[in-house]
């Protein structure tokens, strides 16, 4: 079982479920409008039973990585 990281939230992110990449997010950016948007999308795409304990998010993952990148240094 992989450790987690203290103050990151694992999440899956990528366009196809099988192609998907693990992604550690900011626990302080979990609450960012963008990415309470993602996941909303991405709920009512895959549904609240099929998370099975990890957050996934239908994006580009590099979109995303840059976007993680840019939000963590304007997020104080």
């Amino acid at each position: 079982m992989e450790e987690g990281r203290k103050g990151y939230v694992p999440v899956l992110v990528g366009k196809e479920e099988k192609m998907m990449e693990k992604i550690w997010v900011p626990i302080k950016l979990i609450k960012h409008p963008t990415i309470v948007e993602l996941l909303n999308k991405s709920a009512d795409e895959f549904g609240y039973q099929h998370q099975h304990g990890v957050l996934r998010i239908i994006c580009d993952a590099a979109s995303f990585k840059a976007f993680i990148q840019d939000a963590s240094k304007n997020c104080i």
